[in-house]
């Protein structure tokens, strides 16, 4: 079974044009100085202006991205169903509830045994959905919904993470609780939501899409009371690259 008709690229041209793909809170980035740049079909934030200051702000205090261009993709199928096709498309990467799988740039979350989200670049959406669907179509019950636009999602960075999160959740964040690539549920700002450590001091925050904008203004109000602030891909792409803990 197929969702596909929900992916945001599956959009039809007008006038020969394909729409871009917009975050759900572009207007408010917009408003905080947001400079654009395409990437796969998405208008993704590439700075606000100071580069320099948001890639320190990685580095020395926090800096808070917007990345709803990020692909989700759901898997949904019996339990060994699910594992085998991870393991798969994953080369034997072992499905374990609380771990998250990396393998080439998507991450691969298990949300429960039977249910898997896998996040991916936005160039290589559509490419892991087609493999996604793929697999799916040889296996008795099994779907892959198309997510991308159902969850809004942020990038929380820098040595001061853990406290601009412990200001609106109780959730253990620090490194001997929370490992890297570690993947959990969590209420943030009373807010369901769910969390993966992708390496060192930075995490992804996901959560339901219509919630996007009141996430975001909580957490640029508590990163610039700890000197941090907005940053965008040209600081993320700089910072050092995630942990092996997690990679398959």
């Amino acid at each position: 079974m197929s969702f596909e008709f929900l992916a945001p690229d599956a959009a039809e041209p007008v006038d020969g044009t394909r729409p871009a793909l917009r975050s759900p809170i572009e207007w408010e980035l917009r408003e905080q100085g947001a400079n654009f740049a395409d990437r796969g079909g998405w208008r993704v934030v590439t700075d606000y202006g100071d580069a320099a200051r948001e890639l320190a702000a990685c580095r020395e205090t926090v800096g808070v991205a917007d990345v709803s261009h990020l692909g989700k993709l759901e898997l949904r199928a019996d339990v060994g169903v699910t594992s085998a096709i991870v393991a798969e498309l994953t080369k034997d990467g072992a499905l374990a509830l609380g771990r998250a799988i990396l393998h080439d740039e998507v991450w691969w979350c298990p949300m429960t045994m039977s249910r898997v989200l896998a996040i991916t670049p936005p160039e290589r959406t559509p490419e892991i959905r087609d493999r996604l669907e793929a697999a799916a179509s040889a296996a008795p019950f099994a779907s892959v919904v198309e997510m991308t636009a159902a969850y809004g999602s942020n990038v929380v960075t820098g040595p001061l993470s853990r406290e601009t999160f412990a200001r609106s959740m109780a959730l253990d964040l620090r490194p001997d609780h929370f490992g890297e690539g570690d993947f959990a549920p969590v209420s943030v700002a009373r807010t369901p939501g769910m969390m993966l450590r992708q390496g060192g001091d930075r995490f992804l925050h996901l959560f339901g899409a219509g919630f996007a904008h009141y996430v975001w203004t909580v957490f640029i109000d508590a990163a610039r009371h700890l000197g941090g602030r907005p940053v965008g891909t040209s600081a993320l792409d700089r910072e050092p690259s995630v942990g092996e803990a997690a990679r398959a």
